[in-house]
């Protein structure tokens, strides 16, 4: 089995690692993909570039075996559309997880072709904030009656389960840590050292 983790990591940092490392291990996934956008629809435009955010993301998962990229998103330029890079791992056979946090989850009325997606994939829904399971079921039932919610669950590789995964919350954003490099202020140890580095050495997120 294998999960796809999408987001803008806008930096990738020590809580998308952590949580993905979590989830892997509780569900027994082969491996746990990254995908950045090159845009997400719903967020405003990235701050680094789709080249310094991949960069990123390699700094941290060469020391993961069951960590790797992919830049489908990235290459096929534009709006990034989940669906479609679904739709791709589909039709070469594969049932790929999509791993996203409550925030995007509760968003997902809004995103491509929903109702097409629900019957393609499954989610592994990340506790985050301050967002509750309550929060969620109420989505759902609102929103996709027909997904269904399950915790403390194995997956299976069938669309249209959610499975909400509340087992650890790190509070660490990437807003907060631009905002922080835009500061001046520190952000050791809320993303890898090389990252660090990188972000100094490139100037990003200044202003």
């Amino acid at each position: 089995m294998i999960g796809l983790y999408g987001g803008s990591f806008d930096p990738v940092h020590i809580g998308h690692l952590r949580i993905a490392e979590d989830v892997r291990e509780y569900f027994g996934f082969e491996k746990i993909i990254f995908v950045p956008a090159y845009h997400s629809p719903l967020k405003p435009e990235s701050r680094a570039s789709a080249e310094d955010r991949i960069y990123m993301l390699q700094l941290c998962v060469k020391y993961n075996r069951y960590f790797s990229i992919d830049d489908i998103e990235i290459k096929r330029k534009g709006k990034s559309y989940t669906i479609d890079t679904i739709r791709m791992y589909r039709e070469k056979g594969k049932f790929p997880f999509f791993i996203l946090g409550t925030d995007a989850f509760l968003t997902l009325d809004r995103w491509k072709k929903p109702e097409e997606l629900i019957k393609m994939t499954s989610f592994i829904v990340l506790g985050r904030g301050k967002d509750r399971l309550e929060d969620v079921k109420l989505f759902i039932k609102n929103r996709f009656p027909d997904l269904k919610l399950l915790q403390d669950k194995k997956p299976v590789e069938e669309a249209g389960y959610v499975y909400f995964f509340d087992r650890r919350r790190i509070d660490i954003s990437s807003t907060e840590i631009r905002r922080r490099v835009k500061e001046s202020r520190s952000i050791k140890y809320l993303v890898l050292p090389e990252v660090e580095e990188y972000i100094f050495y490139k100037k990003l997120y200044r202003g």
